[in-house]
């Protein structure tokens, strides 16, 4: 609509910085967390993926989840439901895909935004490898 159409002019100017805060994050994640319980997601450090989420892998998600909300560390999962399970595709929902739904159980999304401060980023980093 247009309210959100004139939020998005204001801010599309600022779209390339904030993109490439955003990898500055992701790279600070992907170099700092040294966890062997913590699936980090793949990149080749290319400049065309922007983060707009950073999903991580991990066996006990809703343990970590916890974990993580104890020390003030907001996370989301993003992606609950698999997208065979979905209403939209009912047809499939008595079909199994174990990878899919095992991947459904394990992922978590890690705050990711361009305003996050170095200090925050690094509280995060340390938390994560202190699970």
């Amino acid at each position: 609509d247009e309210l959100q159409a004139a939020f998005l002019n204001v801010k599309l100017p600022n779209l390339d910085a904030d993109n490439e805060k955003r990898r500055t994050v992701a790279k600070r994640y992907l170099a700092g967390i040294k966890n062997d319980k913590i699936e980090l997601p793949f990149w080749d450090f290319s400049n065309n993926h922007v983060f707009h989420l950073l999903v991580i892998r991990t066996k006990n998600r809703d343990h970590l989840q916890q974990y993580l909300t104890k020390n003030n560390i907001q996370t989301v999962i993003h992606y609950p439901v698999p997208s065979h399970k979905q209403k939209a595709f009912k047809d499939w929902n008595n079909l199994s895909f174990p990878i899919t739904e095992k991947i459904h159980n394990e992922v978590l999304s890690l705050p990711m935004s361009p305003v996050l401060t170095e200090t925050e980023v690094d509280y995060i980093i340390e938390i994560l490898n202190q699970y």
